[in-house]
């Protein structure tokens, strides 16, 4: 039965939203704002899969290695998370039919990680900071659909590849710590 008829489910979307509500009750209104936009863009991503409607304007020729802009959302605890961002750079490492194996970017040293690796300097990803560093974040891989990846405005590709040198370095990175 379609949502729109099913008067149990609406009962409870709405005492859930109550619940929502009630628990946000004290939060700082920007992140409750935030979190709510998140919900309403994972919906929309619900609907699209369920709708199977394509998907929106990809990256040409993802392969292994490529640097893409990801929508992670808005996640618990020290997860990684798009709190105060719109999304991360993130390395595409393995895709298979509609989702795709990626290890997100930070620009932050996370010294005290075993599973943070520095990649350098990424010169496309430096327009305004010449000098960043770029560390994989190895402890935050996951598995994501195509739905959350969006082309890169500035570049020509909508992505950045990295080097065979740089992905020989992951590779050998996580074989050294998975494996």
């Amino acid at each position: 039965m379609k949502y729109k008829r099913d008067k149990k489910a609406q009962e409870k979307f709405v005492k859930v939203t109550q619940s929502i509500e009630k628990k946000l009750a004290n939060i700082d209104s920007e992140i409750a704002t935030e979190f709510v936009e998140w919900f309403d863009k994972k919906t929309t991503y619900l609907k699209q899969s369920l709708q199977k409607s394509s998907y929106l304007p990809q990256p040409d020729d993802l392969k292994k290695g490529d640097i893409v802009w990801v929508e992670f959302g808005i996640n618990v605890g020290t997860e990684l998370s798009d709190m105060n961002k719109k999304g991360h750079y993130a390395v595409v490492w393995a895709i298979d039919l509609g989702n795709i194996i990626v290890i997100p970017l930070s620009s932050k040293p996370i010294p005290s990680s075993k599973l943070s690796l520095d990649l350098g300097i990424i010169d496309e990803l430096n327009l305004e900071n010449a000098n960043a560093h770029s560390y994989l974040k190895v402890d935050a891989i996951r598995s994501i659909c195509k739905r959350r990846i969006s082309r890169m405005n500035k570049q020509t590709n909508g992505k950045i590849s990295l080097s065979q040198k740089s992905i020989d370095t992951i590779s050998n990175f996580l074989k050294e710590n998975f494996l």
